[in-house]
Formats: structure tokens, sequence, C-alpha cells
């Protein structure tokens, strides 16, 4: 099960760091990336945990914590002129009584916690009803391919957090925890399509680039650490290793271009020569991003339609 749960963390953390690398200033990304990032967190210590009795308040607002996120992302795409409105209102509102609910949950104090799981899910059922407004003026251009998996995905991220919440295990609880993986990446995707849009650039290559590159490295750096927990067994130092291994390696391959030029900030005194490395960079990144008819608006899909 392991694998499993291998598989999960590192699809969600390779999603997550690539739409918080497309512009971490955009609350839009910003948020979705936090769900991402919380839930391949949540993975890793549920597997430390090891069903221990503790955790089940933990499990309980961890999972509960990208629902809250992505129904802030949700909040992003409503109508233009109820956006800022009902954003404050979640920033304001919802999230310091998640907050205040979260902190007994994680505790051991149960009913805090339904009340918490029962809330977000509202939240995300609510927004993602508000959303479903602004769908009308996507019919017309690619984005329409995004609504599809914006509303398939927030449905089964629902479903999913309901019957973790609930304690209707149909799979073991591990792997019902891995499900959500598939259901938040879904969402990113969908997430990456409309700022894609927005920006006029194509995303399918990029993505994929981004995707098969980590995942080589992610092989690569964790194999070798599979290969220990193999030989010795689960142990949790070597678990920690394990995915600690596949973390970095994901990190340093998504990340590649702003700790690049970190390394060429502190190598380099010229300042011509530093602007120069940055230029050629970020026209390798904007290839990537290009459409096959010079990046136009209806070029952004990741499904080919």
């Amino acid at each position: 099960m392991v694998w499993v749960s291998a598989a999960a963390f590192g699809v969600a953390w390779w999603l997550g760091l690539y739409l918080l690398a497309r512009d971490p200033r955009k609350p839009l990304l910003r948020r979705a990336a936090g769900g991402l990032l919380v839930y391949a967190a949540t993975v890793v210590i549920d597997r430390l945990a090891g069903g221990s009795p503790w955790f089940d308040g933990v499990r309980i607002v961890l999972v509960c914590a990208p629902v809250l996120a992505f129904s802030g992302v949700f909040v992003r795409l409503l109508p233009t002129r109820a956006v800022e409105r009902v954003d404050r209102v979640w920033r304001v509102g919802l999230l310091p009584v998640c907050a205040l609910l979260a902190m007994p949950a994680a505790g051991g104090f149960l009913p805090a916690g339904y009340v918490l799981g029962a809330i977000t899910l509202l939240a995300l059922l609510g927004t993602m009803l508000g959303m479903l407004g602004q769908q009308a003026d996507w019919i017309e251009d690619s984005r329409r391919s995004a609504a599809g998996l914006l509303t398939v995905g927030a449905l089964l991220l629902g479903l999913s957090a309901a019957l973790i919440l609930l304690g209707l295990n149909v799979l073991p609880s591990t792997a019902m925890l891995s499900v959500l993986a598939a259901d938040l990446v879904v969402l990113g995707l969908g997430i990456a399509v409309v700022d894609a849009f927005d920006a006029g650039e194509t995303v399918r290559a990029a993505m994929i680039h981004s995707f098969v590159v980590s995942a080589a490295a992610a092989a690569v750096f964790g194999g070798q650490a599979a290969l220990a927990l193999t030989l010795a067994g689960e142990r949790p130092a070597l678990i920690a290793l394990f995915f600690g291994a596949i973390a970095a390696a994901i990190t340093l391959q998504v990340l590649h271009v702003p700790l690049q030029a970190g390394a060429d900030r502190l190598a380099f005194s010229d300042p011509q020569l530093f602007a120069a490395r940055v230029e050629l960079r970020s026209a390798t990144e904007a290839l990537l991003r290009k459409g096959d008819d010079g990046g136009a608006p209806n070029a952004v899909s990741v499904t080919g339609s």
C-alpha cells in the first residue's frame, strides 16, 4: 500500500508546486496549490501515523483543509461582480471559524471535527454552484473543458471527503485517502487551464514536460529509498526517507527556474550576465507555453478539445 500512497503523494506534490510556480502572486493558484500540498503532506503523515488512534482527529482536519482551500478557489471563479465581496467573507469569516474548530478537532474532540467537515463541504458545494453561473461566459472558448473538470472534480472531492469523515471506508483507509488524489488532480488541471487561458498561453506541453521530467527524477531518487524500504521493511525512518527523496526530486525539477536564478545571483557579480541568463531561461519557458498558433487563447487545453 505504500506504493499507492507514494503515487498519490508524488502527483499531488508535483501539481501543487507546478501551480504555485506559475505565479505565486495569484490567489487562485496559491489556494489550489495549498490544497494539493496539504493533501500530499496528509498522505505522508497518515503513513507515519500507522493507524494510531491519536491521528483520527488530525486526519479529519487534514482532509478538510484541501476542501476548504478549493472552496476558496471557486470563490475566485465566481462572476466578477461578486468575487471581492464573497472572497472577503471567505477570508474574514469562514477561515477563522474553521481554524477555531480545527484546534479541538485535532486534539481528539471529534464532534468539532464533524462540524468542521460539514462546514467545509457546504462551502465547497455552495461556491461550486456559484461558479456554475460563470460557465456561460466560457462556452465559446477553451475554458469549457475546464468547467467540466472543475465540476466533476468538486463533486468527487466532496463525496470522497464525506466518506472519509463519516468513517464509511468502502476501501482500506489508506486507499480511501489516496483516492482523493485523483479528485484533486482533476481540480488542479482545471485551474491550470483557466489560468493559462487568462495568460494567453497553452498548458499542455508545459505540463507534460514538467510531469515527465519530475516523474523520472522521482523514480531515480525515490527508487533508491524504495529499495532500502523493500529490504528492511516499513520502518518510520525509511518511510520518511522514501517520501522525502520523492519530494526533493520533484521540487528541484519543478522549481528549477527560481532555484537557478538564486544560484546565478550568488555566482555572477556582473548584472548584465545575470540578466542575460534570466532572459534565456524565460525564453525557454515561454516556448513550452506557446501554442501551435502562437499562444492564442483557443490553444489552451489539456483535453485536446
